[in-house]
């Protein structure tokens, strides 16, 4: 069944005023989730609701589902696209017709908020010349300013400085939100690498943003394969990634250890198929890849293992969130946290 999306909202006599529209299309097109993501207007901008319609059922969609991107409900989500939506559901009877929520209030919409208040607050307060340049004032502003944006009272302790790092490297605070923990994580973490166990990478750029110095003091060390010619030539010979080699080939050194990813999702799958089968043991895995395909359904995956895990629940990811995760734990492990 092919699935179009249709973006509605007000419109305006002024372009720049709808431009918004076709740029949050743009961005949910590049997602590849749907055959069709289109925008169109209630009134005074072009294209209008059955303009667009027929154009989606004209290129073979099946069904549509309508979004309204109105912040708040009021007679155009009550009244007007309902109205709208019946007289479209008789030309076309062939196509499903689903109606979604509108925006509504969500903790999401504040958190712009809050990012456009501080924004605009810390541009009064110290214009656009002034910066501060000690490395550890910096941090220290920094974790103020994410303890205002975002509230970790009801957070697990140990979980609070990781989603802070997470914050700070990323400059993202929807960590705070869709940063997924196993309820043994952090205490696993703590545990191994203060038993002198190895962390295991992905890709070589997670591999050099890690404290390195706390982790071979604990009698640990940091493995990363996917750039050793054996692991290159055994990636040409199958037609693997190097990331899926390079864990095949990493599996004995991650024995009790932690496994970071940051970049593949390929590795992920392979990483949680060795576990399943037994040939892969470590003690945590940090799976936090990026990407728009197989990320997500990666993450996923892992939340059926046994193993403890963090993750988090969508596509966004990347070597700096991973590595700030593993090295909040290991600040923690260095500070001599009880686990």
């Amino acid at each position: 069944m092919k699935t179009g999306v249709i973006l509605i909202s007000h419109g305006s006599k002024l372009s720049s005023g709808n431009d918004g529209l076709f740029q949050v299309a743009d961005m949910l097109r590049a997602m590849n989730r749907w055959n069709m993501v289109e925008a169109a207007f209630l009134q005074l901008a072009e294209p209008g609701f059955p303009e667009v319609v027929k154009k989606t059922v004209e290129s073979g969609m099946d069904r549509l589902v309508v979004v309204p991107l109105l912040l708040f409900k009021g007679n155009h989500v009550y009244k007007d696209i309902p109205e709208m939506l019946e007289i479209e559901k008789t030309k076309y009877p062939q196509i499903e017709f689903i109606y979604s929520n509108n925006i509504g209030a969500d903790e999401r919409i504040a958190l712009i908020a809050a990012d456009r208040i501080h924004e605009v607050l810390i541009e009064k307060q110290y214009g656009s010349n002034q910066r501060i340049e000690q490395p550890q004032a910096i941090v220290d502003e920094s974790f103020e300013i994410i303890d205002k944006l975002v509230d970790l009272e009801s957070v697990p302790e140990l979980h609070r400085p990781i989603i802070q790092r997470a914050i700070h490297a990323t400059g993202d605070t929807d960590y705070a939100y869709n940063l997924v923990f196993h309820p043994l994580a952090v205490e696993t973490g703590i545990h191994t690498l203060k038993s002198g166990k190895n962390i295991i990478t992905d890709v070589n750029m997670v591999k050099a943003g890690i404290t390195n110095g706390p982790v071979e003091k604990f009698g640990g060390k940091i493995v990363c394969k996917i750039s050793d010619q054996s692991v290159v030539d055994e990636a040409k010979r199958t037609g693997k990634t190097r990331a899926i080699v390079a864990m095949q080939r990493s599996a004995y050194e991650m024995k009790d250890g932690v496994v970071v990813i940051g970049n593949a999702p390929t590795a992920l799958f392979e990483l949680i198929d060795l576990i399943k089968k037994g040939l892969a043991q470590p003690a945590l895995v940090i799976g936090i890849p990026v990407g728009f395909v197989g990320a997500v359904e990666a993450k996923s995956a892992l939340k059926d293992t046994a193993v403890p895990y963090i993750t988090n629940t969508n596509r966004k990811g990347g070597s700096a969130v991973a590595v700030s995760v593993v090295n909040a734990i290991i600040k923690l492990a260095k500070e001599g946290n009880k686990y």
